[in-house]
């Protein structure tokens, strides 16, 4: 008889602990079904860039003979929930601002040096531009103006280089005349609250000096 509170003690601690390691695998399990989107932020929504386009319409081909000038573009961003549960209210302090952009260039060739194989990357503000808050099963869009290669890029490497298709600076380039590469354009954006989102797109940019028309 004097083993009997024994082996209770012994059971239930073996239950405790089969329901610890229970609830882990479960947790574990739900946190691996989780998709991406839903943890990308601590906001109940999801910033997506829909689509990126030239200032007028055009394709992406900057020219980098004089007059030397800014490449614009316009970047359409849409913003919905990730919860859509139709059954949820909306309000005012749920806006979303966006509030500043960032532009990275990179190769496919791996050569991906600022100054040297790449321009800098750009930064700019958006100023403030709101969103209203999206309701369940909707979503909203906004389409923002941004500085997709500066002028101060043209008169530095590589860029400047490609004027009159001069390779002496750039072995890499054998003809000299043209270089194409990825516009990582990220939107950053925040809630009134104050916490963080942000979408990012790619775009391909040829630089060339073009002949005049």
């Amino acid at each position: 008889m004097s083993g009997a509170p024994t082996m209770k003690r012994s059971w239930r601690m073996a239950m405790r602990c089969g329901a610890g390691v229970l609830v882990l695998i479960t947790a574990a399990a739900s946190t691996a079904c989780t998709p991406d989107w839903a943890t990308s932020n601590e906001t109940p929504y999801i910033l997506e860039i829909a689509r990126i386009t030239g200032a007028n319409g055009d394709p992406f081909l900057s020219d980098v003979s004089f007059p030397i000038l800014n490449d614009e573009a316009e970047v359409t961003v849409n913003l919905f929930r990730k919860n859509n549960n139709p059954s949820m209210s909306v309000s005012a302090v749920e806006h979303v601002y966006l509030t500043r952009y960032e532009v990275r260039y990179f190769r496919t060739d791996g050569r991906d040096a600022e100054g040297v194989d790449v321009p800098f990357r750009v930064t700019g503000p958006l100023g403030n531009v709101r969103f209203h808050t999206v309701s369940p099963g909707g979503e909203v869009e906004q389409t923002v103006n941004i500085t997709l290669v500066r002028h101060q890029a043209k008169l530095e490497p590589p860029l400047a280089n490609l004027r009159g298709g001069n390779a002496t600076e750039m072995p890499s380039l054998p003809n000299g005349a043209v270089l194409t590469m990825i516009a990582e354009v990220t939107i950053y954006g925040e809630t009134v609250q104050g916490k963080a989102l942000k979408a990012t797109g790619n775009v391909q940019v040829t630089f060339a000096d073009f002949p005049d028309q």
